[in-house]
């Protein structure tokens, strides 16, 4: 029997179906409601949470940003020389995916950067290969003939979508290694990183600028003159008080010094206006090239390091830390950074202590045996003259610079005075120059040196500037308060900051500290380190004929058996000092161990080798300042009268009238020639050659080696070969020559006239 199909009431039916558009309706209501709170929240996410992202994003996309850097400002001396300067240089950067967009030849591109711009054409390859990049550096700074070349190259092979070049600066110094470790330089960036460079960066790098391009979809750059300029701000310019012609005296006395003498640490030197504080010279050795400050100078340390280098044996860890020390030390300062024990430089420093303290007048006298005994102390403390010095005036203290006299004026002085003045002398903190890493001195802890009725031994060596430390910018600043009426002034080497159009940003202004001493002090010792130099002192070999000058030598001890820095402290006109000069030579290189002489047979002392070499310094710095020499020379230098023509008698009654002696060459009864011509300045009572039935010779003559001779020797020696010796300073019969001013060997005309100078070469301090 066949089934019935069993179906529902039209009613039933309409219900069910009802029902089901119904889930159907809210089902999709669901979905289009979820859907829409989905698309809701992304692009709430877009717009709104990640907006600046993305738009961010499309600016990247539609336009290149470039870097306009700003130019460094400049740095000067005090007269306007330049020290440091920018100029524009362009860097090359490539776009490997503009590159590949645009299927340009990569070998072409490779060949033509690595010849263009001295690279490895591998690399350029390599970095070719990042299509995702659209910025990658391939030469920085290049200057204006690199920059030229390449502009042509990417016209003549139509690259200009793929090789970029931006806007840049360089520094440059002018100057080499003048005054390097005052004026710094600065690293690959352009930031200052030592000296002024540093110090000063906020004031020199300025504010870079901005150029903003649009790109079209393709990413072909639209040059439409919408582009976005925000100019770059030049940094504000520096002047300093540093004179580079003074800076230039400096150095090469330096150099020559260490030179002369062998010397194996380098030395220092400072030049200042005791009157102000301002520095006209800072000298530090060994020293570095601006331009190139990572290569070593030295060449003797650059052998070395070269020598590491190519060891197989030594480890690339234990090169690069030699290289680093090396860099180092000619980065830094020995004037500013570093500290030393003074010596006999301090001693007029304790002599202002006394006669202040009115511990001492100029009538007292104090006796030398050669040593002194000081309780606590186990032996003796000599004075460098063994045989002593007898009963002296406290001039004449000074002029020896003796030990044992020193310490009974210490004695005098007693520990609580000493240490105040070394406070108020500004010895135990920094002078606050603005320059970069200053030291500050290193005495005896207060409560040591007071304890009890004070450290005797302790006073006794402070007393000749011994067993304690101060900074070269120290000792220079508080020597200047000694002869400047008593001013403790702060030591500067800015003088101002100015921006591009020259308006005066900043000026330093002189700035006094405290006044330590009187005038009438400062006057009587100013008076005494005259004595030093000017009367047979130990800083005789300072003495320069026409110039007043005052000064001090020292020779101090160091650590080290046989490591000695000889210095000298002088300055001129000695009774109105326009400047003041620190001068040292670290480590002569004695002749032997144990010897007390170098192989020139120099003393190793301060007297024989820094006194001479700051005397001459000064005797050019104020010759070069346009200040006149004072009082009667020992050797003038007069015109010798023209006598050519004249009868040979009339010829000598004029050379005799005149001061000088003669020679004749020839027979005749007049004067046909003669050496030198009329006109020239030569000393008074040199010889002048008349030629009467001979011509003069036109041949040159060479000058002779007179180093080492004594002054009748070195007259003899030149005045054989038709020249003249002008001595710097009077004779002595104790001195040799010690320098000449045309080098021996030296081709020049007959009659020439050669400058000598002399030295005690066996002064001590």
């Amino acid at each position: 029997m066949k089934a019935q199909k069993r179906t529902g009431s039209p009613e039933v039916n309409r219900r069910a179906n009802t029902m089901i558009r119904r889930r159907v309706l809210i089902l999709m209501g669901l979905f289009g409601v979820v859907t829409f709170l989905v698309l809701f929240c992304k692009l709430w996410q877009l717009q709104i949470i990640d907006h600046e992202k993305y738009a961010e994003k499309a600016i990247e996309n539609q336009t290149r940003d470039i870097t306009v850097s700003a130019n460094r400002g400049k740095i000067t001396d005090r007269k306007g020389n330049i020290l440091a300067i920018s100029a524009s240089v362009h860097n090359v950067f490539i776009s490997p995916k503009d590159i590949a967009d645009n299927k340009y030849d990569k070998n072409l591109i490779a060949d033509g950067l690595s010849r263009i711009l001295n690279i490895d054409r591998d690399l350029v390859l390599k970095r070719l290969q990042n299509t995702k990049s659209q910025y990658v550096v391939i030469a920085s700074k290049i200057e204006d003939d690199v920059e030229k070349e390449l502009r042509q190259f990417i016209v003549d092979n139509k690259l200009s979508r793929g090789i970029y070049l931006e806007a840049d600066s360089k520094r440059y110094y002018p100057y080499s290694s003048l005054a390097a470790q005052v004026v710094g330089f600065v690293n690959s960036d352009n930031s200052g990183s030592y000296g002024l460079e540093s110090i000063y960066e906020n004031q020199l790098s300025g504010q870079k600028g901005r150029i903003v391009i649009t790109r079209a979809a393709n990413g072909i750059e639209m040059l439409s003159g919408n582009e976005a300029y925000i100019d770059a701000e030049n940094g504000n310019n520096l002047n300093l008080t540093i004179d580079s012609t003074i800076q230039y005296y400096a150095q090469r006395t330096v150099e020559m010094g260490i030179e002369k003498f062998d010397v194996l640490e380098g030395g220092f030197c400072i030049v200042m206006n005791p009157k102000t504080g301002e520095i006209y010279a800072m000298v530090s050795v060994p020293d570095y090239d601006l331009n190139n400050p990572s290569e070593i100078k030295d060449s003797n340390k650059a052998a070395t390091l070269t020598a590491m280098k190519e060891n197989s044996e030594v480890s690339q860890e234990d090169y690069q830390k030699a290289l680093g020390d090396a860099q180092l030390a000619q980065w830094r300062s020995k004037a500013i950074n570093d500290t030393y024990e003074p010596g006999s430089t301090f001693k007029p420093i304790v002599m202002a202590m006394a006669l202040e303290e009115g511990k001492i007048t100029e009538d007292n006298t104090f006796y030398c045996g050669g040593k002194i005994t000081v309780p606590g102390w186990p032996k003796p403390i000599n004075c460098h003259y063994h045989a002593g010095h007898g009963t002296q005036t406290i001039r004449k203290v000074l002029m020896n610079s003796c030990n044992p006299g020193m310490i009974q004026i210490g004695q005098k002085i007693g520990n609580e005075a000493f240490y105040k003045y070394i406070e108020d002398f500004g010895l135990l903190s920094p002078t606050g120059v603005d320059m970069q890493g200053e030291g500050k001195g290193n005495f005896w802890p207060k409560d040591k040196f007071l304890a009890g009725n004070g450290d005797i031994v302790s006073l006794a060596t402070a007393s000749f500037g011994q067993r304690f430390q101060v900074t070269p910018i120290g000792l220079i600043t508080a020597l200047s308060a000694v002869i400047n009426g008593g001013h403790l002034l702060e030591p500067y080497v800015v003088q101002s900051v100015t921006d591009t159009q020259g308006n005066v940003v900043k000026t330093h202004e002189v700035k006094e500290v405290r006044q330590v001493i009187s005038q009438e002090t400062s006057d009587l010792v100013r008076s005494m380190m005259e004595s030093v130099v000017g009367d047979g002192g130990t800083g005789k070999n300072a003495a320069i004929a026409g110039y007043r000058i005052g000064g001090k030598t020292g020779t101090s001890q160091t650590s080290e058996e046989g490591h000695l820095i000889v210095s000298f402290v002088g300055f001129a006109p000695a009774d109105d000092p326009e400047i003041i000069v620190l001068l040292a030579y670290d480590h002569p290189k004695p002749a032997a161990k144990g010897s007390t002489t170098t192989s020139g047979g120099h003393y190793i002392s301060g007297g024989s080798m820094a006194a001479p070499m700051a005397g001459q310094l000064i005797a050019d710095i104020l010759d070069y300042m346009g200040i006149e020499k004072q009082g009667s020379e020992a050797v003038k230098d007069i015109a010798v009268p023209n006598v050519t023509n004249k009868t040979l008698q009339e010829a000598q009654n004029a050379l005799k009238g005149a001061g000088f002696t003669w020679k004749v060459v020839g027979t005749g009864a007049t004067v046909t020639g003669q050496t030198p011509k009329g006109g020239v300045a030569i000393p008074n009572g040199s010889a002048v050659v008349l030629y009467t039935d001979e011509e003069k010779s036109s041949n040159k003559v060479t000058v002779p080696d007179v180093l080492g001779k004594s002054y009748s020797a070195a007259k003899k020696q030149l005045e054989e070969r038709g020249l003249y010796m002008k001595a710097v300073n009077p004779e002595d019969s104790s001195m040799q020559s010690f320098s000449q001013s045309i080098q021996a060997g030296t081709e020049v005309e007959p009659g020439t006239v050669v400058e000598v100078r002399f030295m005690d070469k066996t002064m001590k301090d």
